[in-house]
């Protein structure tokens, strides 16, 4: 039965690909959109042979899957002790994940593959979402637009039910719609990555006021607003100032007194302002630049490191050539940046920062790749690959 399934939404999905034209827009020919999400597919199934294999206890996406059956058995069985379980915030925002196995469970039938090939979907959309972003932002550079899909981190870590799936997905919509003017989709796409983790969304807001600072045309209004909005974070940055490095000492506490293989140097913060100093060079270490060749005690860890390595090979080189840098890109560089720098804060595990920092290496790979694929011989790999596809 769960095999016609997959093979049956297979199908729907592919149509789906081929028919809509919010994909055949992409510039993709149809069967590279085709193979694309064949490749995100296998990829997720993959990654949960692996989880079960080699991680403990078959790692987080098992174990959502797993709980969302529990959750679906009380649910159909027992509503009123479901909502007493379930009813609070912290356990509303903690089960996102078992929530959306849950749903995905009626349509294939309790299988965590058929799960995966359901969810692939419209993350696939979302990342075509960022990918089309790209092309707008980098143009007549289709390597550049295409890293939103083959990055292998990217690949492997929003391929499957995970968090980064999801926020990777709404990243897509968010700044699509953003370029479209669409501020409705904009603010409730925005919501929707401050529900999955509110650090990808806090770390947003700088970057968008450079992006959008710099649109063209800019109006006086528009720029009095962003210079308010501006000036608003400063002043609650500010004055949330002892509360904030409270809360970073409070989640990085939340994962100091975890147990794991792939533990790495992140002095303690306590909540004061020397702490943040004291922490801060292993937090750039850990977050920009971890995995480092034979750190993590895992043969994967090398193979994380190397991609990690390779993209700053192309940072470096791109700077040496004194690359110009559009709002977008700086926007982007803005994101990524703070995004792993709060992560390597909080974070001393290897595995969890190669998971986490996923989902922002295409925002510090592409403004660098960039100009390197219009400045060098780069150029004419690029424009061959943009003809076969």
């Amino acid at each position: 039965m769960h095999i016609l399934l997959f093979i049956l939404y297979s199908a729907v999905a592919c149509y789906a690909i081929l028919r809509f034209p919010f994909f055949r827009k992409s510039g993709l020919r149809p069967g590279v959109l085709l193979l694309l999400f064949a490749l995100h597919v296998l990829t997720g199934c993959l990654h949960n042979l692996i989880a079960w294999r080699f991680y403990p206890d078959h790692g987080d996406i098992w174990f959502y899957f797993h709980s969302s059956i529990l959750m679906t058995n009380e649910l159909r069985n027992n509503f009123h002790t479901f909502l007493l379980d379930y009813s609070t915030w912290n356990l509303f925002t903690h089960n996102a994940l078992a929530t959306i196995d849950i749903i995905l469970n009626f349509f294939s039938r309790e299988n965590i593959y058929v799960n995966t090939l359901l969810f692939s979907f419209p993350v696939f959309l979302g990342t075509t979402a960022l990918f089309r972003v790209f092309r707008h932002h980098f143009p007549d550079s289709m390597l550049t637009a295409l890293s939103t899909y083959l990055l292998p981190s990217v690949l492997f870590w929003t391929s499957c039910v995970h968090r980064e799936g999801a926020i990777y997905m709404f990243l897509g919509f968010f700044l699509y719609s953003l370029d479209h003017r669409s501020w409705k989709s904009a603010v409730l796409y925005f919501l929707l990555i401050a529900y999955f983790r509110s650090a990808v969304a806090l770390t947003l807001i700088p970057a968008l006021i450079m992006i959008i600072w710099r649109w063209p045309s800019p109006t006086p209004r528009r720029k009095n607003l962003l210079l308010a909005a501006g000036l608003g974070l400063l002043l609650v940055l500010v004055l949330a100032g002892p509360r904030l490095l409270k809360g970073l000492a409070v989640q990085q506490q939340a994962f100091q007194i975890l147990n794991g293989n792939s533990r790495i140097n992140l002095p303690v913060l306590d909540g004061t302002p020397a702490s943040l100093l004291h922490t801060l060079p292993a937090a750039m270490l850990n977050g920009w630049f971890e995995p480092l060749p034979g750190t993590g005690g895992q043969i994967v860890y090398l193979l994380f490191s190397m991609e990690l390595l390779l993209i700053w090979a192309v940072v470096v080189l791109s700077l040496l050539r004194r690359p110009t840098l559009n709002s977008f890109s700086i926007g982007c560089i803005v994101f990524a940046l703070l995004s792993m720098l709060l992560m390597g804060l909080i974070v001393p595990f290897v595995g969890a920062i190669v998971r986490y920092r996923s989902i922002y290496l295409p925002f510090i790979l592409a403004p660098f790749l960039y100009q390197l694929c219009t400045r060098t011989i780069l150029r004419r790999f690029d424009q061959w690959i943009a003809l076969k596809l």
